[in-house]
């Protein structure tokens, strides 16, 4: 996505996003075995995106509560993109779905009526958590303990291995979640590194450098 942006601006192209998102998305061959926009949508676009088709391209960007806040735990870990994709299930029963498409549903409320507790619930998944869940050592324990610690909702960020917890930055408890995953990670015999951090507007140009 940072490549699409400073190539855009280094030639002058002034490409619409969705272009960029488009050329983007042709990067992701390389890791996923296929182009797909899930991870370079929101870094051009910022914020909390939806795909809503992809031919035609139409990505939905919305703004998040102000108050919103991630903790990030990356853990010593190490697998290949493709292996994370090529566990998932085929077929999915379709109470599985059901519950999926609600969870969608909640997140999407909460993060239009600034509600963190709906975003969280909107968090859990019962199709790609369970297949991947084997890739990550001590996950279920980081989800506890990040929950217990104050997070609002927990889940795998992208493929992982990394774990993603939300938290409202108003009740300052980000630190203490952070050091429960790390010390959770740490009781599987892993080590691992957070950050906390919040949404951002997306790549942009920072510095243009003159040679």
């Amino acid at each position: 996505a940072a490549a699409a942006v400073a190539v855009d601006r280094a030639r002058g192209l002034n490409l619409p996003k969705l272009e960029l998102i488009r050329f983007a998305a042709q990067g992701e061959v390389a890791a996923a075995g296929f182009p797909h926009a899930d991870n370079v949508s929101p870094a051009i676009l910022g914020f909390f995106t939806v795909i809503s088709s992809y031919r035609p391209l139409k990505v939905i960007s919305l703004p998040p509560p102000k108050n919103v806040g991630f903790v990030i735990a990356t853990p010593e870990v190490s697998f290949d993109t493709r292996l994370a994709r090529s566990i998932l299930p085929k077929t999915v029963e379709l109470h599985r779905v059901v519950y999926n498409t609600g969870r969608v549903a909640t997140f999407i409320a909460g993060l239009t009526t600034n509600n963190l507790r709906l975003m969280g619930m909107g968090m859990s998944d019962s199709i790609v958590e369970p297949a991947r869940e084997r890739l990550i050592p001590g996950l279920s324990d980081v989800r506890e303990a990040a929950v217990e610690a104050g997070a609002q909702g927990v889940a795998i960020s992208g493929a992982g291995p990394s774990v993603i917890a939300l938290v409202d930055l108003t009740e300052g408890n980000a630190e203490r979640v952070a050091v429960a995953m790390n010390e959770a990670f740490s009781r599987s015999g892993v080590k691992s590194q957070t950050i906390c951090t919040k949404p951002g507007p997306g790549a942009r140009i920072v510095r243009v450098w003159r040679v």
